[in-house]
């Protein structure tokens, strides 16, 4: 358990660039994405209205996000072949963007869900 807080720690310390990219490999390897749902997922929203979804590369992120107006949410896995084939697609119909790896303590990475799922079939590419 040591280990998980370490690298938690860690991790937690990277640029947003750093998570990025973390998360986008953790994806690819493990095949899961994380959100916080409690009878529909955590949204945010922006200056202009946009709704974003934070998403997490693993369940310890999301748990630790799961405060304030989210401490009811609880951390659930969306496999990634759900993602791409139905949720990508209806995040795009409805304009909703994505928040990739928010922390406690800093924002996440905000883009389209089709440049998340460019980036990460990149690297599902690379895995094969």
């Amino acid at each position: 358990m040591e280990g998980t807080n370490w690298k938690i720690e860690n991790i937690l310390k990277m640029s947003e660039n750093e998570r990025y990219d973390y998360f986008v490999r953790k994806v690819a390897d493990f095949e899961q994405i994380w959100g916080l749902s409690d009878n529909g997922w955590a949204l945010l929203g922006d200056d202009i209205g946009n709704q974003i979804l934070p998403l997490w590369p693993e369940k310890e992120f999301a748990e630790l996000c799961a405060v304030d107006q989210w401490k009811e949410h609880k951390a659930e896995p969306i496999e990634l072949d759900n993602f791409i084939e139905k949720w990508v697609p209806g995040m795009t119909n409805d304009k909703t963007l994505i928040n990739v790896f928010l922390t406690p303590n800093a924002k996440g990475t905000i883009i389209s869900p089709a440049d998340l799922y460019a980036d990460l079939k990149d690297e599902l590419e690379q895995n094969e």
